[in-house]
């Protein structure tokens, strides 16, 4: 996806656009991704949409400070804005960029008729979801240290058995009952969105915001979301747990929870990216 840095009053704000036709999705991508990392945006530009990716606070080439999801939405608004982009089919949230699409739905109804969030935490919850998570991520993901252990990463990632190693840490089943289930594209396209990623000072960002002393914060801005709500997720996730799933479910007015049965944190390489993308679809036609 093409990438363009688009001047704002809060500071310069990187965005992806796909093409120049179709209805405009909003897309706010994961933790440690940028508006350029393949992390399943695709999905909605095979359907026809024009997606907006955004790099968050914190990623890429986006320079706005440490701001909170609900600080960036003005800058949400200029972009699509100056964009010429003045509805939209749908603002989607995938991961850690949740957050972010959930205070976009309250705060820009007119870019959220519908809300999608694929895999999303932190809910009410707080995550990481164990004490020991929310103590080394800062450290291993910080920006002093996180091209370093991006660069770990990739070297480990090259190999198939690397990468093995690494998506074990995103899914709740042994590897070695899914792994061939993924063919070679998929292996290629895991090992891609690896090589792109970096965390910036985005995801130290997205921590503090997840943190528990924020969770009447977050249960609140999510009872106010005003628009139906497509909620998807697996059970074998092993980057988000499903209890965070089942939150979003309780606590936003009008959701809907289709489960993908995805093996890993990746719903969209797999056999379940068939599953999300008629459920996507589905949802945007009823």
């Amino acid at each position: 996806m093409r990438t363009r840095v688009v001047g704002t009053s809060l500071g310069p704000v990187e965005v992806g656009i796909s093409s120049e036709a179709g209805e405009a999705v909003v897309f706010f991508p994961g933790g440690h991704s940028t508006a350029a990392t393949p992390n399943g945006a695709d999905l909605y530009t095979e359907l026809g949409y024009r997606v907006v990716t955004f790099s968050r606070p914190g990623y890429g080439r986006t320079a706005v400070g440490d701001l909170t999801a609900a600080e960036f939405v003005p800058a949400v608004a200029e972009v699509c804005a100056g964009l010429g982009i003045t509805t939209a089919a749908a603002t989607v949230g995938m991961s850690f960029g949740g957050l972010q699409a959930v205070h976009v739905a309250t705060g820009l109804p007119h870019l959220a008729p519908r809300l999608v969030l694929h895999s999303c935490a932190p809910s009410s919850l707080p995550y990481p979801d164990g004490l020991t998570e929310r103590l080394v991520a800062p450290l291993a993901f910080g920006p002093r240290t996180q091209r370093l252990t991006w660069r770990a990463v990739r070297l480990l990632t090259a190999s198939d058995r690397g990468l093995r190693v690494m998506m074990s840490s995103l899914s709740r089943l042994p590897v070695r009952q899914w792994w061939s289930q993924w063919s070679r594209d998929d292996r290629a396209a895991a090992r891609g969105i690896f090589s792109m990623m970096g965390s910036g000072s985005g995801f130290v960002t997205d921590l503090r915001q997840a943190r528990p002393e924020r969770s009447s914060y977050r249960e609140s801005t999510l009872r106010s979301v005003p628009c139906p709500t497509l909620i998807t997720a697996s059970r074998h996730d092993g980057g988000v747990a499903f209890e965070h799933t089942e939150d979003l479910r309780r606590t936003i007015p009008d959701a809907r929870l289709v489960e993908t049965g995805a093996p890993s944190h990746f719903h969209w390489l797999g056999a379940s990216r068939g599953t999300v993308s008629r459920t996507v679809r589905e949802f945007f036609s009823a």
